[in-house]
């Protein structure tokens, strides 16, 4: 989660005075992105809780935070000059977690 609240602080390409700007990677792959990284976030999540937790108590926790914290990633830049909030990021955020989640399950055999 560190690391993606220092990915999402990189200003945007108006305000690259900090020497870091994301401009060299185009848009559409910046977006794609967000798919594994909050399947990571969301499997990552799954794995430490379901030391303590089982079931769908297990998965539904692991998404919410997941897709939670994307929600407030996207809040979050709201703040970093040359970045914008985006709800096309924040659905593909949730469904980076729902595959995450979903993948866990699958390789955790987890039961529902």
């Amino acid at each position: 989660m560190a690391g993606i609240f220092a990915l999402s602080s990189i200003p945007g390409e108006e305000s690259a005075s900090s020497g870091y700007s994301l401009a060299p990677i185009p848009s559409q792959l910046q977006n794609l992105l967000h798919l594994p990284l909050y399947g990571a976030l969301a499997w990552t999540w799954a794995w430490c809780l379901g030391m303590r937790m089982k079931g769908t108590v297990l998965l539904v926790a692991a998404f919410a935070i997941a897709a939670g914290y994307g929600v407030l990633d996207e809040l979050h830049q709201l703040a970093v000059p040359g970045r914008y909030a985006s709800l096309a990021d924040t659905l593909l955020n949730t469904l980076g977690a729902a595959a995450g989640v979903l993948w866990y399950r699958r390789r955790s055999r987890q039961p529902v």
